[in-house]
């Protein structure tokens, strides 16, 4: 079984519209969808889950509401808790699909189930990946977090988002990659042109944080979470990849 995780905060909208994309694209049999309301005010995200579930009943629908809202990883990982498939798959709810995206990503993880996936991988210089250590410029790859996926085993060993240091946003999904990439996890690109991501949607109450502000202070936190084993990591990669660009799906 797949299991595709989806958090949202209000706007119920976007989830409405990607519960539809995965009705119209995606076989029945074999997903279940994991919904984590993240401490949703609005009242439409409480009827409009409840007429999915007895309703339209396409899929299995499970669903958790936070307590308070926690934000992208710890939503995620509240999902992947409940969650009963062998692949997670971590699904922003303002992603468009269309077609069913599920046979490329079980061709690839048939390949190699010891990765990361992500369908867009950031291996150049991207501003917030880009660091220097020990007088090196150095570039960190990672998976972007509107779309992740790895086997139920993979996420075990990998523990889940570390939303304790990085909080409700930001930085969390290049922290799940540095981790993938020490513990000898590939990160793999499916790029599939299935799904987009239209950016339209928040898991996270954001209007009252100045996002700046705490960009800044989570890229501080990595730093100091990673810095004294960012440039092993990176030998490691260009050694892996002999050349290649890291998070290419060759």
């Amino acid at each position: 079984m797949i299991s595709l995780i989806i958090p949202f905060f209000n706007r119920w909208d976007l989830t409405h519209r990607c519960l539809s994309d995965i009705y119209k694209f995606l076989p029945g049999e074999n997903i279940e969808v994991v919904l984590i309301n993240d401490a949703s005010t609005e009242a439409d995200c409480e009827t409009g889950t409840a007429w999915w579930q007895k309703d339209v009943k396409p899929f299995p629908i499970l669903y958790y509401k936070n307590k308070e809202n926690g934000g992208f990883g710890k939503s995620m990982n509240n999902g992947a808790k409940i969650a009963n498939g062998d692949v997670l798959i971590f699904y922003s709810n303002d992603i468009v699909m269309s077609g069913n995206f599920i046979p490329e990503l079980s061709q690839l993880l048939a390949k190699d189930g010891n990765v990361l996936v992500g369908n867009e991988v950031i291996y150049y210089p991207g501003g917030w990946n880009e660091f220097d250590v020990d007088g090196k410029h150095i570039v960190i790859p990672y998976a972007n977090g509107w779309f992740i996926a790895c086997t139920k085993e993979v996420w075990k060993n990998i523990g889940g988002f570390d939303y304790e240091t990085f909080g409700r946003f930001d930085y969390e999904d290049m922290d799940i990659s540095v981790r993938a990439y020490e513990l000898g996890y590939n990160i793999v690109a499916l790029n599939s042109k299935k799904i987009v991501h239209a950016h339209q949607g928040s898991t996270v109450e954001t209007l009252r944080i100045d996002r700046m502000a705490h960009t800044k202070q989570n890229r501080i936190k990595f730093i100091a979470k990673w810095a004294d084993k960012l440039t092993d990591i990176t030998i490691r990669l260009e050694g892996k990849n002999d050349g290649k660009r890291s998070g290419e799906n060759t």
